[in-house]
């Protein structure tokens, strides 16, 4: 068995435009990450919104009361918490074919974190034997 395949992997799913569960995916990814783990993103359904490059832009996110307060106090949000995983540690993140397809998105229409876009089937796959959280 080499390192690699020894090392503790971790898959997120993230599938809701909520800003506190887009962070609290996002902060336990890239704390894993760069800890040691392989950390494998999946973003799909609802989620997709606050990755396009004008959602981001505008901070126009879905919020409650914590997401409220995070963005009036100009946190590090969910994107710079990947963006660090990515610089700092071993993350991969990919976007759902299917639901970037069903509302007509493109990689590029995404803010700069996405490795590829990809079938819930190929990343099953790429995470077998993975630790799976879902938000």
């Amino acid at each position: 068995m080499t390192q690699e395949q020894q090392k503790p992997s971790l898959a997120i799913i993230l599938m809701s435009e909520d800003l506190e569960k887009l962070h609290a995916g996002s902060l336990v990814g890239s704390v894993a990450s760069m800890s040691g783990m392989k950390v494998s993103f999946f973003i799909t359904m609802n989620a997709l919104k606050a990755f396009k490059k004008e959602t981001v832009d505008k901070q126009d996110f879905k919020t409650g009361t914590v997401g409220t307060e995070m963005l009036s106090k100009k946190i590090p949000l969910f994107n710079e918490l990947i963006q660090n995983g990515k610089e700092l540690g071993d993350m991969s993140v990919y976007g759902c074919a299917m639901a970037m397809d069903l509302m007509g998105w493109k990689k590029e229409d995404m803010i700069d974190v996405f490795d590829d876009v990809i079938g819930v089937n190929k990343f099953l796959g790429m995470t077998q034997n993975a630790q799976v959280i879902t938000m």
